[in-house]
């Protein structure tokens, strides 16, 4: 993944500690179940980076979402969305850097969903291209904004933010993904819906993956498989990551794998908190996660981000 130049504001002090960058996933960790950023954790982070810390989010959701939760808690990083197949710019929600599927791989995927009846959508950049619009995916788009306590979860008050992300319903995705139509858009993550934990467990094995960490398929094509939900799994480009996208970032910020603390809660998470000097999991987290990490805080119930900046960090 090629990054273009970064901004690195001379204004900002090194924050007077071990860990220079902390990198935060979002469901279930830097959001509590209402899917909200607690004040605690708002203004944890806040602290955090009035002493210099830098502050980034990544995530396996939509760009834009991530941008708008960063934007609101004020980070000063790039971001990392789709499983680190992308960084965006932190001011502005612009692609810097990208790692799409191979379109050969796009076209793989979608055969076997079609020969193994299994739900089957394409993200790319804030569009979910889907074959026809129901229940699920149609309300997408509102899974993903900055939610205001008090205010409604309802595309009437949340109008603004649904702008920036769009179901467009393909019909054939086959003929979608071969340009068919039109040039086929760059693809950046897949994911896949089925109907019980074990069809999931069984499908990942047929692509290759394990049930709970990526790795490398036994055949072709190459990809990233990542367990994301119970019914569901996430699939990217063969190497892609939040480890990965974080190496990106760090090498542009002059930053070193020891210096970056990572809190996560699920086996996307996995290897950022494997490689990162810090790596924390939530105390939500399943037990296999909670193992790989070098500590535990509480859960995104009970503020866990802000334990970790104030017990590590600060």
């Amino acid at each position: 993944m090629q990054m273009t130049s970064g901004r690195q504001d001379p204004g900002i002090a090194r924050v007077q500690g071990e860990y220079q960058l902390l990198a935060l996933d979002m469901d279930g960790t830097l959001l509590n179940s209402d899917k909200i950023i607690t004040p605690d954790v708002h203004e944890a982070i806040r602290v955090y980076m009035r002493r210099g810390g830098r502050v980034t989010i990544a995530s396996g959701r939509f760009p834009a979402s991530v941008w708008l939760h960063a934007r609101a808690a004020e980070m000063n990083a790039p971001l990392i969305a789709l499983n680190g197949a992308v960084i965006l710019d932190e001011a502005t929600g612009e692609l810097k850097a990208g790692a799409p599927l191979p379109p050969e791989h796009v076209r793989e995927l979608l055969r076997f969903a079609d020969e193994h009846g299994a739900y089957i959508q394409l993200y790319g950049y804030n569009k979910l291209y889907v074959r026809e619009l129901n229940e699920t995916n149609a309300r997408w788009p509102l899974a993903n904004v900055v939610i205001s306590p008090g205010k409604e979860l309802n595309e009437q008050n949340y109008a603004e933010q649904l702008g920036m992300i769009e179901v467009v319903a393909v019909g054939d995705l086959q003929r979608f993904v071969s340009g068919s139509f039109l040039p086929a858009p760059p693809i950046y993550k897949a994911t896949i819906i089925g109907r019980s934990p074990e069809l999931i467990q069984k499908w990942m094995g047929q692509l290759g993956g394990g049930p709970e960490v990526s790795s490398k398929p036994q055949a072709a094509p190459a990809l990233t498989l990542t367990r994301t939900g119970r019914h569901r799994f996430d699939v990217n480009a063969y190497g892609v990551s939040k480890r990965s996208a974080l190496e990106s970032l760090c090498r542009e910020l002059h930053i070193a794998p020891s210096e970056v603390a990572a809190v996560g809660d699920y086996d996307n998470d996995a290897d950022m908190l494997a490689w990162a000097g810090l790596g924390v999991a939530m105390g939500n987290a399943e037990p296999h996660i909670q193992r790989l990490a070098k500590a535990v805080t509480s859960s995104n119930e009970e503020d866990g981000v802000a334990r970790v900046i104030h017990n590590f960090l600060l």
